[in-house]
């Protein structure tokens, strides 16, 4: 059930994400929006739908260490919790994608409570030339996204890469989650969706 939550409240939140786009359209096209605006803007939408099915639910942000520069939210409620890791691929180098593995496993060992926890990341990136920024569809997914020709549009050749989160994640002892593109910046009155710009989430129970 918990799992169902989270599906509806991330589904819902590309439309809160296609508004932040608007509200934030410069800084979004200066490569991105900033962790806090994602983690907290996902927080509410998940906050909203745990309300909506009388789940009372409390929302802080975890301090992080000198290792762990990325926001983490905890989702509290009565009967199990939910984490948000909030992360911005300004850079698609193996370093940046390293600090998400190195926020996950912080996180990791927060999780001190005997009830039921639900990990989930949300990212965003823009686009530039260089290879490593062409794969992070494919690391993300795990494989190169169905729609991968569609990226054509805007200049992109989507690259395939040898690891991927997932495979990375289940080292973690983190399995069967759910990884998904979204691609929330639009043009032309929003008739043209730009590929440029692409959101990630994911979602693992524990």
């Amino acid at each position: 059930m918990v799992s169902d939550y989270l599906s509806t409240s991330i589904e819902q939140f590309q439309i809160d994400c296609m508004q932040l786009c608007e509200q934030h359209y410069p800084t979004v096209h200066n490569r991105g929006m900033r962790e806090n605006h994602l983690g907290k803007a996902l927080c509410r939408r998940i906050t909203r739908t745990l309300e909506q099915a009388d789940i009372v639910a409390t929302v802080t942000q975890c301090q992080g260490n000198d290792k762990v520069a990325q926001p983490v939210f905890h989702i509290h409620t009565a009967t199990f919790s939910v984490w948000v890791i909030a992360h911005r691929l300004l850079s698609a180098n193996l370093a940046r994608r390293q600090a998400l593995i190195n926020t996950i496993k912080d996180t990791q060992t927060r999780l001190t409570e005997n009830h039921p926890h639900h990990i989930v990341l949300v990212a965003d990136h823009w686009f530039d030339r260089s290879k490593a920024s062409k794969e992070i569809p494919a690391w993300w997914l795990g494989h190169l996204p169905h729609n991968a020709v569609d990226y054509l549009s805007d200049g992109i050749r989507l690259q395939a890469t040898e690891t991927h989160l997932p495979q990375q994640l289940a080292t973690l002892s983190l399995s069967e989650g759910y990884h998904a593109i979204h691609h929330p910046l639009r043009r032309d009155h929003g008739e043209k969706i730009v590929y440029k710009y692409i959101l990630l989430t994911s979602h693992y129970a524990l």
